[in-house]
């Protein structure tokens, strides 16, 4: 990753999917996370002289607002301000006005560990950040077009920008006392309470595979799984049992594809024609 002196951004994407099982299983994952610190100093980013002065506030909401049309322009839902997302990036913020220290670790914490110290419970977490200076200062407008532009133009922020599960945001910028650099947040959040939770029971009378995400499962016969996951995916059941893999089988069959949404359970069975087939029932005030 390069860093460019007159602007310069990270992005770091967090995301929880949480799994509650019924029978033992067994689970792989991996994670990579970076420590990527910048430290900005006067002499290297000029003489500040300004001759205009942003509104903060304006740019904060302005932020916001440009994002949910870029949203809309992609056919996402907009994300609504969070008051608890807007303290974790308005710390962080002047966090790094403070220090002059850019990057997603500068304080030694996390994107997720930020929200989860401001009593955000999250089910996914993401966050861009950036910094501008210019000698002369800047216009609101001006502000807000370098920080929007700059991360819809880099491939890892849009991703963010449009993450269709993310459903709120806090934005806050932060200036340099000592360098006149400008630092901006753009946190993304999903709730914990927005999770969706659905289960899958086997009512065949052999052990059946599915897919969920890029997983897939076996769950044997007359055996029910119950998935918590953070964001709306679908569900895949596959024709031939066998151990379950991270990665498709050329002996797989897919028998269908089916939506899952949270609050339901999904009914594997076979009809008179000896047939997979799936059923949907509610789960509301299952014991």
């Amino acid at each position: 990753m390069q860093i460019a002196k007159t602007f310069a951004t990270c992005v770091s994407r967090v995301l929880l999917l949480l799994g509650v099982f019924l029978i033992p299983v067994s689970a792989r994952a991996q994670s990579v996370e970076e420590h990527d610190v910048e430290t900005l100093e006067a002499a290297e980013v000029g003489e500040y002289r300004p001759e205009q002065t942003p509104d903060a506030a304006e740019v904060e909401r302005s932020i916001v607002e440009r994002t949910n049309e870029f949203r809309q322009e992609h056919d996402r839902s907009a994300v609504e301000p969070d008051e608890t997302l807007q303290t974790a990036a308005q710390e962080f913020a002047e966090y790094m006005a403070r220090t002059d220290r850019f990057g997603h670790t500068a304080d030694g914490n996390r994107p997720s560990g930020r929200a989860a110290d401001a009593g955000y419970e999250f089910c996914i977490v993401a966050e861009n950040i950036a910094y501008q200076f210019q000698t002369l200062g800047f216009t609101t407008e001006e502000l807000v077009e370098g920080f929007v532009t700059g991360w819809k133009n880099s491939s890892g922020h849009r991703e963010n920008m449009l993450n269709p599960a993310v459903t709120e945001t806090g934005v806050a910028i932060a200036q340099s006392e000592k360098t006149g650099v400008y630092y901006a947040v753009q946190m993304f959040g999903r709730p914990r309470s927005a999770a969706i939770e659905f289960s899958i029971r086997n009512e065949a009378e052999e052990a059946i595979r599915y897919r969920v995400g890029d997983r897939e499962f076996e769950l044997p016969p007359r055996f029910s799984r119950t998935h918590r996951r953070c964001k709306p995916g679908e569900f895949t059941l596959l024709e031939n049992a066998g151990p379950a893999q991270t990665e498709e089988s050329d002996e797989s069959r897919e028998v269908g594809t089916f939506s899952v949404e949270g609050g339901e359970r999904l009914v594997v069975g076979r009809n008179a024609d000896g047939e997979l087939e799936v059923s949907r029932k509610e789960t509301a005030g299952e014991r």
